[in-house]
């Protein structure tokens, strides 16, 4: 219970505040009763998903159980390893947490801007299996 009350506390404070490092956060969070260790705030972070986006914090625009829609989602093949996606402006950081969470068996990373995700696979064959895993995401 109290390492998920500590996870709204840091999503509370990034929403509320300018974060640009795990620093500042434990301060936050030694003011608000949890003394708590530099790698525990950095898988705190993992958990909920937090980018960095123009130096500081940001929660992903999705929460567990939200709609999975995006108004676009396009899709590329780049070589034998790279799948490139396109969505509608603002909505590839959201696809890629929604990407990222369904823990597809095949991606080996993603990167994601503001209307294009790369997500990187071992192998063409595993290119074309995670390519219909990611569309079932978003029907």
């Amino acid at each position: 219970m109290l390492d998920h009350n500590r996870l709204s506390i840091i999503a509370e404070v990034i929403r509320g505040h300018k974060i640009g490092n795990q620093h500042d956060l434990k301060e936050h969070l030694k003011g608000r009763g949890f003394d708590t260790t530099q790698s525990s705030i950095s898988r705190d972070l993992k958990k909920l998903g937090v980018v960095k986006v123009d130096g500081y914090y940001k929660t992903p625009s999705i929460a567990p159980g939200e709609s999975s829609k995006v108004d676009r989602l396009d899709a590329t093949t780049a070589g034998d390893n790279l799948i490139v996606l396109k969505t509608g402006p603002g909505n590839a950081n959201r696809a890629g947490v929604i990407i990222d969470r369904a823990n597809i068996i095949g991606i080996l990373g993603t990167i994601a801007g503001d209307d294009t995700i790369f997500v990187a696979v071992a192998n063409r064959q595993t290119q074309a299996k995670v390519l219909r895993k990611i569309f079932a995401l978003f029907d």
